[in-house]
Order: C-alpha cells, then structure tokens, then sequence
C-alpha cells in the first residue's frame, strides 16, 4: 500500500532531483487551448500554475534523468516534442498540480515541522560518514539540481499532504471478495490449442529484383529514405585538465601561497561560556558571589532581574560586545566566575566553560593540497593564453591544422552528426555539447572556421566545418544492395501473409488443422493447459498468448509473431477450474485486487481534481519554452476536438 502512496504522490518535479522513477499517469485529454491565454504559464490549476521557465527546467532534469538511464544516450527537445512527450509530462505535471492545488483549496497542508522533519529523513541528504543529516550536502543537491530550498520544501509539503489525503480516503478500503474471485477464476480456466507456424519455408521464394523493380522500389520510398543534412567538423578543445601533467610544481610559488592564505587557514581559539546580565553593579557582584557558590546561572539571573546569554563555541571576533569578549578570552579558564564587568551595553558577570585551542595548519600538511591548486591555476591560465593566440591567428587568416600544432594542440575529428548532434555511431553522441553543435552548424560552408567559443568548466573549442552532406535520400546506386535486401523480404513477408490468409480461410470452412498444416509442409503443435497464471512460464510469445486467450473454443485465428514468422491456430476446449482452487486463488488475490481499486481510486481522485480547479494547460506555450516552434495551431484543436468527441 505505501508503494501505491508513493507512486501516487510522489512531485514529479522532486523526482528529477532525486534520480527516481517518473510515475506512470494516466493522459487525459487536453481543453482546445492553444493560444497565449495563460501568459507565460504552461499550465494553470486553480491559484497554481507552472510557468515556461519552470517547466524548462522540469523538462532539463528529466532529460539528465533519462540520459543516466539509458546508458549516457540524450533525447533533444525537438524529439520530445516531435514524439509529444512534452504533452504527456505537462499532463503529468498537471495532474499532480491539480491535486495539489485542490488539497490547498479545502485545507490540507503540513505544519513546517513536519515538512522539515520529513526532509532531515532523506537519505540523498544524509553524510556517508555520520549517517545523519548534514546541511552542507542538503545544499549541495539543491544546487546541483539549481532549485532553491523553498522549491523543495514545498515539493516535500504537497507530498506530506497527498499522503496524508490518500492514506485517510482509502483508510479500511477492502475490495468485495466478488471481484478476487472472478480474476480467480479467469486466471486459472485451461485452454488447449492447436498451431503450426508458417515462414519462407513454407512458400516458393520470389526470384531476386531487377534493376526496374529496385527504381521501383526507390522512388516509392524517397520520404522514408530521406536523411538529414549531416556536417562533419574538426574540434580543437582548450582543456585545463590535459595541461595538468605537463605543469612541474613551482615549489617557491607554493610556499607564497602557502603565507598569503595563513590569515585564512589557522582556526581560531573558540569558547563556550554564559553571560549573565546585571542591572547594576551591586546586583553583578551578587550574581558573582551567588555562582562561585555553586547556584545555576538561570537561578541567579531569575533573582537579580538579569538575563543568560550562552555562547558556544564561538570565537573572539564572533561575540558582539568587545569588553565582554576581551573578559571571556582573557585569563578565565574553564569553570571560572568572573567578578562583576562593565560591557558596552550594562553590567555582567561570565561563566566559563569549554575553551578550545587554536590552531595553524603546517605547510607540510597542506603542500599536496596548495600544489594542486597551483597547477590547476597554472593550467587555466595556459588555456586563457593559447586559446587567445589560437583566436588571434585564426582571425588573421591562418590555417586551422597549422596553428594547432604550432601551439602544440591536438584536432580531434569528428563524426558526422545531425544539427542535433546525433551520429550514426553509439559511441559518438554530441547532443549534450549544445555550443559545439551550434557552432559547426553555424558555419557557412565547408573549410569555414569558428572563433574560439566556451564549452562550460573553463574549457573552450574551436571548430572548422569539414564536410557538408545535404540532406536528401541516398542515390540509388550507393544502397543498391541494401534495397534488394529490403525488397525480398517484403516479397517474403507478403507471401507468408497471402498463405496465412489461406489457411486460416480453410480452417473457418471447417477444415481439420492437422490436414491444412501438413498440405503446407507444417508441423502442428498441441499447446494444452494453458492458463492466465502460468502462461508467462511457458516461454509463448505475448501475441500468440493474448490471441489463445482471447477468443472462444472452436474459433481458428492467425497472429504474426515477428517479420517472418505468423502463426495460425485453433482453440479447441476451454475447461473451468475446480472451484476449490479457484476459492484458494481468490483468497490469495484479495490484498492485489484492492491495491488495484485503491490506485484506481488515486486516479480517479486526481482526475476529478483536474475539474474542480479549472485546469488548463497550454502544450504550445510547452514547446516554446523548450524553444522548438509549434505545430500548426489549427491541427492541434481539430485533433484534440476528435479525441474528445470519441
């Protein structure tokens, strides 16, 4: 049941920082909205929205999400667009911001502390070391995921309050035993058939294309065939990291370093104390004498009208008052009362507690630390120096190879790539070096060079455009072979068809299937007790399976289980289960069945919150903002206009 919380509440938007699953909505349709009516927003629910620029970066965690997923391979946001996965994530977006909306609207939100408890309990925020929660690394992933905490604190929020929503509408909900005992019984009926399998085998291969049939075949797919414009460039790159080891340390340099940051590197002297506030300095000695004799501060304060200010751990610097610091870090030692003082601000009396001792790093310990820094900004600043003499000589006309080995700099070739950097090679992807691909698309005309541009983390590059291939289908010569290949098997697969259709034609005139199969030089196969619960452990393919069990005994059907292979069939008994087994089954599917109405019951929540508040979102403002122009705006309605009449 948790798991069914979580996959309904989880925030989508917390869920590209955390590196989880996007959870599965179900897409409703959209309204027929497509003009800037909601300003800037990509979506409106009740007094929530989501603007361009959020979900942008929505849209830029889900991309990182989805490239560590799938083994470093990008998706771009023209193909997001392309493909309208940019519509289902704002519908997902949507619904969840619906929901979280109309949990505003009739009161449901969590207590700060319960948000900040919650977010003191997330392990990604936790220290591998101590186990325990750590500032430092709870603002570490907020940045690198560039959200501000009050970003996530309320992602957190609408989370608590989901679950809590949740959790109390499906609170005691138990599915009627009825409905566990009708998925029993579907489960657990037995079904035997009958199939033989039909390929190339089984028919008269077609003999090979002519040259006509191959022009044929070319011109009718010219679209299919059509590639895109693909540059190939060469890239010299301005990077600190490969200038490391070439740098020798520059021990002087070091130790410079080493005096210019002591100020910064030595750790003060901190203390611990109490300061108890007097009146005047008949009640300050009082308050002396009354804590030498062993009375609490608290106590001594209460009686003489003053108050306790602790300190901890602070340094000498850190404690407002001067005269009161001068006293603490004077000659008071751990467990001494001070007489009565004079502060700036009144009279006090100091009780010590822990003092700990200063400290100044040895340059000896800190030398493989500063010997690094000092390499990496040598080495930066040998990237600021060659990347402008590159730039300079480049700009004077000279030659791009030339003055890379002149400056001692490798060209890198690269492989062809689309204008969004996708290669025909998997090992090659440039589409998350956006300035790159920009910049060799940028370029007028092939032998054309680029100014020295960045990269990002103090690395530049410079490209020169190689190669030019239009965009356009192949000439028929150079995929010649290829085609005639694409040809046969179309031929192959049309006639497998034609002979499927057939059989299947004689078995409905009620033909015996052992008498069709051997006509056609086919094996038959018996596949008996076949059932719903166990079908996966067979090893059937999924579309021969689905069609076994969705017809009636006595019907014969044909399936293809890929290019080359189809299947023909025929059911031949359907037997119920015994109804103790059946009853044993149900009593076992009980908790799925109402896991299942409980995630029905989330979404149908979800769905009606959507109505309540008046959502509307603008898919056209979502492409925008992924800066990729949108459809036709005419196309998109009437399409939206037939989906909602059907």
């Amino acid at each position: 049941m948790i798991t069914l919380f979580r996959e309904f509440t989880k925030s989508w938007i917390f869920k590209g920082l955390m590196v989880l699953l996007v959870a599965s909505f179900a897409v409703f349709g959209l309204r027929d909205v497509f003009s800037k009516v909601g300003g800037d927003n990509v979506l409106t629910a009740g007094k929530r929205s989501v603007s361009a620029a959020e979900f942008k970066s929505d849209i830029e965690r889900y991309k990182q999400n989805y490239a560590e997923q799938n083994q470093g391979q990008s998706i771009s946001n023209d193909e997001l667009v392309q493909s309208g996965q940019h519509v289902q994530l704002l519908n997902e977006l949507a619904d969840q911001t619906a929901f979280n909306a109309w949990l505003d609207s009739i009161g449901v939100k969590p207590s700060a502390k319960m948000i900040l408890a919650q977010i003191a309990k997330y392990p990604a925020f936790f220290n591998s070391v101590t186990g325990r929660f750590d500032a430092d690394i709870y603002r570490q992933r907020l940045a690198q995921a560039q959200m501000t905490a009050k970003q996530l604190e309320d992602s957190f929020s609408d989370e608590i309050a989901s679950q809590q929503y949740i959790t109390a509408a499906v609170s005691g909900f138990k599915a009627p035993r009825i409905y566990a005992a009708t998925q029993a019984a579907m489960n657990m009926q037995a079904r035997d058939a009958s199939v033989f399998i039909l390929n190339e085998k089984n028919i008269t291969m077609p003999a090979a294309p002519t040259d006509a049939d191959l022009t044929a075949f070319y011109n009718s797919r010219l679209e299919q065939l059509k590639m895109p414009e693909l540059r190939q460039a060469s890239v010299v790159r301005f990077d600190p990291d490969v200038y490391l080891k070439s740098i020798p340390v520059d021990e002087t340099a070091v130790r410079k370093m080493y005096d210019d940051r002591l100020k910064t590197l030595a750790t003060p002297e901190t203390r611990s104390f109490q300061v108890v506030t007097a009146q005047s300095q008949a009640d300050a000695d009082a308050i002396s004498a009354a804590l030498k004799s062993g009375q609490s501060p608290e106590d001594a304060a209460k009686a003489h009208k003053g108050q306790v200010i602790p300190y901890t751990g602070k340094a000498q610097k850190d404690v407002p008052d001067a005269k009161i610091a001068a006293a603490a870090f004077g000659g008071l030692k751990t467990g001494d009362i001070s007489p009565a003082l004079q502060g700036e601000l009144g009279f006090a009396v100091i009780k010590m507690g822990e003092i700990k001792t200063g400290s100044t790093p040895s340059y000896e310990s800190l030398h493989a630390e500063l010997a690094q820094s000092y390499v990496k900004e040598q080495a930066a600043n040998r990237v600021n120096k060659d990347s402008n003499a590159f730039s300079d000589a480049i700009r004077a006309g000279k030659d791009f190879e030339t003055t890379a080995k002149e400056l001692g700099l490798t060209v890198i070739k690269l492989e062809p790539m689309t204008a969004q950097g996708q290669t025909n090679n998997r090992q090659a992807n440039y589409s998350k070096f956006t300035a790159l691909v920009k910049a060799i698309y940028d370029l007028p005309s092939a032998g054309s060079a680029s100014d020295v541009e960045e990269l990002g983390e103090g690395q530049y590059f410079a490209v020169r455009l190689d190669a030019v291939k239009p965009a356009g289908a192949p000439p028929l010569a150079q995929i010649k072979g290829e085609l005639a290949q694409y040809w046969m098997a179309e031929k192959v697969g049309s006639a497998v068809q034609d002979l499927a259709n057939k059989a299947l034609e004689r078995l409905k005139k009620g033909e015996s299937i052992a008498a069709v199969a051997a006509s056609l030089n086919a094996q038959v196969k018996p596949l008996n007790n076949l059932n719903r619960a166990t079908i996966q452990q067979t090893g059937l393919p999924d579309q021969l399976a689905s069609r076994i069990f969705a017809g009636q005994a006595g019907d014969s059907f044909s399936t293809q289980l890929n290019q080359v292979n189809i299947a023909v069939g025929h059911i031949d008994a359907i037997r119920q289960p015994d109804a103790q087994q059946a009853n044993s089954m149900a009593a076992m599917m009980e908790g799925q069945m109402t896991q299942s109405i409980q995630r029905d019951i989330a979404l149908t929540t979800q769905s009606a919150a959507r109505k309540a508040v008046k959502t509307e979102v603008y898919p056209n403002t979502a492409a925008s903002a992924l800066g990729v122009t949108p459809a036709d705006p005419k196309a998109q309605k009437d399409t939206i206009k037939t989906e909602e009449k059907k």
